[in-house]
């Protein structure tokens, strides 16, 4: 099936750069060079109906009009609107004539102090809000949505519930999502690297928000270690769940996978070290989803050979010919 889709994208086989394997290529990714200056961008505030605000940024090509297609970016965890991943993507649609919607989840980036609320990973209904407010601007220009890890399950998790009427999306990408929220925590949590960068990280965001909200109780968190501690002691009682399996359990896209009915690409590979590969062997065919599983690639990486010489960004050339080949059906 892989290799059916990257003949039609005319995409070379995925072969990792320097050889790199699962933790290293993850982190090479992440400081492999070309990081772009994006300007220009458009602040929005949209309001989500419960008193919380979240900030989204707009950036148009110079040449563009309301009927062409809109790419909305979803980042993951402790990601924000100046996640590398995201200002690559950003400069590489708009190079290509698209507009770009990056949109930072509750709490994050341009939106820190405009949300008392928690993003998680499955908020899906606040992607639902920014696809019904881009209708109302842009109502005759299609969507493409694209997550990141949390939020490609997001993305997965929203396009499986349906409910998108009033919306103009037509098309969902996830990459390196965690189709099994609490198998991916668990498989994290043996990385002590990620799992320390990820809970130090969420800490910070969690004492910023309460710093800016002082009414909200301060929750004492010293003793976590792990981020399943992290999602029990905090996200899961924070958004009404009894615990952090019941989160999990509830907020895990793999389970509305069978009722997603819009084209969908989905990108995996088999030696992420922060996703787990549970669910992902057993996923039954789709006639309208495109899943790309590779043996190596680490987390929302794929550095390797592309179709373009000297161009290393495997993931964002298939995600960007994927949109495109879509665009022109």
């Amino acid at each position: 099936m892989s290799k059916a889709i990257l003949e039609k994208l005319q995409m070379p086989s995925f072969s990792p750069l320097f050889g790199l394997k699962g933790l290293s290529h993850t982190i090479a990714s992440y400081f492999f060079p070309y990081n772009p200056f994006i300007n220009n961008s458009k602040q929005h505030v949209i309001s989500l109906g419960d008193g919380d605000k979240i900030v989204v940024l707009e950036n148009k090509p110079p040449v563009w009009v309301p009927s062409q297609r809109i790419i909305l970016l979803v980042h993951g965890l402790t990601g924000s609107d100046q996640s590398k991943y995201f200002v690559r993507a950003t400069k590489l649609f708009i190079n290509h004539g698209y507009a770009v919607i990056r949109m930072n989840l509750r709490g994050c980036g341009a939106g820190k102090g405009f949300a008392q609320g928690l993003y998680h990973s499955g908020r899906s209904e606040d992607t639902r809000t920014v696809l019904k407010w881009l209708k109302n601007n842009y109502p005759n220009s299609p969507v493409t949505q694209i997550g990141y890890s949390l939020g490609a399950n997001i993305t997965l998790k929203m396009a499986g519930e349906g409910d998108l009427q009033g919306t103009n999306l037509d098309s969902i990408i996830a990459l390196s999502p965690p189709l099994d929220l609490e198998a991916s925590v668990n498989w994290t949590i043996k990385n002590r690297l990620f799992n320390d960068f990820f809970v130090k990280a969420l800490i910070n965001e969690i004492n910023k928000l309460h710093d800016a909200f002082p009414t909200l109780p301060r929750p004492q968190l010293h003793g976590i270690k792990t981020l399943y501690e992290f999602d029990e002691y905090y996200t899961a009682p924070r958004n009404g769940f009894k615990n952090a399996h019941e989160y999990y359990t509830l907020s895990s896209s793999a389970q509305f996978i069978d009722n997603i009915s819009l084209p969908t690409l989905m990108l995996y590979a088999l030696d992420d070290p922060i996703v787990s590969q549970t669910k992902f062997l057993d996923l039954s065919p789709k006639s309208n989803i495109d899943l790309l599983l590779t043996q190596y690639g680490g987390h929302v990486g794929w550095l390797g050979k592309t179709d373009i010489p000297g161009n290393y960004r495997w993931m964002d050339r298939v995600i960007f010919k994927w949109t495109a080949h879509f665009d022109r059906s």
